[in-house]
């Protein structure tokens, strides 16, 4: 049997914008990793370095807001924006370049947004799978990154790891702009009448159940290096295992939940799963008494937030398959790791940060409970494609 050109070209097409999609991951995850050598290079105490996680986040929250129908040309700019912004940190002097930050993270904002909604529009049948399988992707990038930034934690030579983002993304722009440009534009689809008429309080609770759990993901990736640190993991490759750990879980959980075993198990299911074991993961966390037991709670926290907000996004797209969606997501990203250095610089105590991302899940439990029954997430049908 021979493959057709076509269908050649569509496995071309995944395997690089998966990688592109790794390389967001790692580059979502790096001002997390770098805390530790950035708060002593630049004297800042912790509501500063949170401040730098929050106009990362607050960008890439802009960024899935600027991200238009046209998929193409807003990965073309989330790239660019990469690349350009990543040049400007490698020559960054002793001041710490907040505004800098902030266009990285639209960057990546942009590149994630347009990335989801490609695959969204090109697998509406399966979007559920494939979107775990992207964010499997995703994770993959956030597990190897930290790994992969320790040799220039250790020789202090943070310019030029920011120089080898900034060549990865002028080179996925290249191939954007030759390849993916001269593909067939897939056609968003539109709202059913059902999803229209839909309770409005089924999909607020959506949004917000997606804004929490991105909020944790970002408060445990941007804080888990400092923490871990600082409770007793004297090495900084120590202590960016755990970040490391944590998206190894969130990789390993999405890796199975983009395959059959989302249908035999079932979405709803493991929604209520997901929030219940982050809720207890992060409090797990907290009170973890040795490094060890950082070490291990942390990759149980990543299997457990791994397929959460993949899970949701198939119900929101379902309903909207626009960027402002992701959006929401990146309000908690913002918000949660700087609440988290704010909450630490009032106590002296990153331990009693950490209750801002726990109180995320215990929320998530309680919109779970109010508004999220089996029956209202029954009610969404699958849209179907001519």
């Amino acid at each position: 049997m021979t493959t057709s050109p076509l269908a050649t070209q569509r496995l071309s097409s995944i395997v690089v914008l998966s990688s592109g999609f790794s390389l967001t991951g790692a580059g979502t995850v790096m001002l997390g990793v770098l805390l530790p050598v950035l708060a002593q290079r630049w004297s800042l105490r912790d509501d500063t370095a949170g401040l730098l996680l929050f106009l990362q986040f607050l960008g890439s929250a802009l960024g899935a807001v600027f991200t238009t129908l046209n998929r193409i040309r807003s990965l073309m700019a989330g790239y660019g924006l990469l690349a350009a912004s990543a040049g400007v940190l490698a020559f960054t002097g002793s001041h710490p370049p907040f505004a800098t930050f902030f266009f990285f993270g639209l960057g990546l904002g942009m590149t994630m947004t347009s990335t989801s909604l490609l695959f969204s529009d090109r697998w509406g049948n399966d979007r559920a799978a494939k979107l775990e399988w992207l964010n499997f992707a995703w994770s993959a990038g956030a597990t190897v990154g930290p790994v992969a930034f320790l040799p220039f934690l250790h020789m202090s030579d943070v310019h030029t790891l920011f120089l080898v983002v900034a060549g990865l993304s002028l080179s996925l722009l290249a191939w954007v702009a030759f390849r993916e440009s001269r593909q067939p534009r897939p056609v968003p689809e539109n709202s059913s009448p059902r999803v229209r008429v839909e309770r409005s309080g089924v999909f607020l609770q959506l949004i917000f159940l997606a804004v929490c759990a991105v909020g944790v993901e970002a408060a445990l990736s941007g804080w888990l290096t400092t923490y871990s640190h600082r409770v007793g993991l004297r090495s900084l490759a120590g202590a960016a295992m755990a970040t490391s750990l944590f998206w190894f879980g969130g990789m390993l959980s999405r890796l199975a939940f983009s395959t059959r075993l989302l249908a035999k198990i079932g979405r709803h299911t493991t929604l209520q799963g997901a929030i219940w074991g982050v809720a207890a993961t992060v409090a797990a966390l907290i009170a973890a008494p040795t490094p060890t037991a950082i070490l291990v709670t942390a990759g149980l926290a990543g299997l457990c937030i791994g397929p959460l907000y993949p899970l949701l996004l198939s119900f929101l797209l379902e309903r909207s398959a626009r960027g402002w969606i992701f959006s929401m997501g990146g309000i908690g990203a913002a918000l949660f790791p700087w609440f988290t250095g704010l909450l630490s610089a009032h106590f002296h105590s990153l331990r009693v940060g950490l209750i801002a991302p726990w109180g995320a899940g215990l929320l998530m439990i309680a919109l779970r409970w109010m508004a999220l029954r089996p029956v209202h997430i029954a009610e969404m049908p699958t849209p179907i494609h001519s």
